[in-house]
């Protein structure tokens, strides 16, 4: 079993969905947890109950990850009131459906701003402290679309690919300072963020169709593979992509 007894992960986006169950399975393996989140801080409050029940400390942290200095106030207040991070979790993204030719400059800055450089500027904040530690895990929640077109939005691929680059950069870099770099590419999963398309039963038989296990995925599916490559059992694994999909992209 995964201990992470008196360590400290930063997962951002976790009010909800794959952040929300991460930062719960974090503690209950024993780390303390600071929430990050934008728009929903009173669920994040709520994700912050839940894990103080667990006997662990945790704080919510509103930051907007587009703005590098919101990213540093967020580290600020989090090592001045919990200590310094040994664990982030990029999980903050956004995603929306669109064609090419409905992409506007706003909705394109947003969705790579949000997934891909807000990862970027906590990690690069995090690593810092963890190569002065000499232990430190970077985790990012990518898409099974990192490697493969999504036919629906074409920012939000090319966001999750370029996390997917960023994540075999850091580890290339970082490794030999004892920090392991790795990627999480969740299939469909059934959260907030795909809950509109999940609604209508007759798309939601098309994508169980394409799935080997047979059905969509939970928050808790991913969550496990978090706390597996946070732990000291995946120390020797960095720069690898874990695909959670229940064999989706074997199709």
């Amino acid at each position: 079993m995964t201990d992470l007894t008196n360590r400290i992960a930063l997962v951002t986006g976790a009010a909800r969905g794959l952040g929300a169950a991460i930062a719960l399975r974090l503690a209950e393996a024993g780390a303390d947890v600071v929430v990050n989140d934008f728009y929903c801080m009173d669920l994040a409050e709520q994700v912050c109950e839940k894990i103080r029940s667990l006997g662990r400390r945790a704080m919510a942290i509103e930051a907007d990850l587009r703005q590098k200095s919101e990213i540093d106030a967020m580290f600020d207040r989090a090592e001045s009131e919990l200590g310094p991070v040994d664990i982030l979790v990029n999980n903050a993204g956004v995603e929306y459906r669109k064609c090419v030719a409905d992409c506007d400059e706003a909705l394109y800055d947003t969705t790579l701003d949000t997934n891909l450089k807000g990862a970027f500027f906590c990690s690069q904040r995090a690593l810092a402290g963890m190569k002065e530690r000499g232990w430190g895990r970077v985790i990012s929640i990518t898409s099974v679309h990192d490697e493969r077109a999504t036919g629906f939005f074409a920012p939000y691929g090319m966001s999750k690919g370029g996390l997917l680059l960023m994540t075999r950069e850091i580890a290339l870099e970082y490794s030999r300072f004892g920090i392991t770099v790795n990627a999480i590419a969740p299939g469909a999963i059934r959260t907030d963020i795909n809950r509109e398309v999940l609604s209508n039963p007759e798309y939601e038989a098309k994508v169980i169709a394409r799935i080997p296990a047979g059905r969509i995925g939970e928050p808790d599916d991913v969550a496990g593979t978090a706390v597996f490559l946070a732990g000291d059992d995946a120390r020797y694994i960095t720069g690898a992509s874990l695909v959670v999909d229940g064999g989706w992209s074997l199709r």
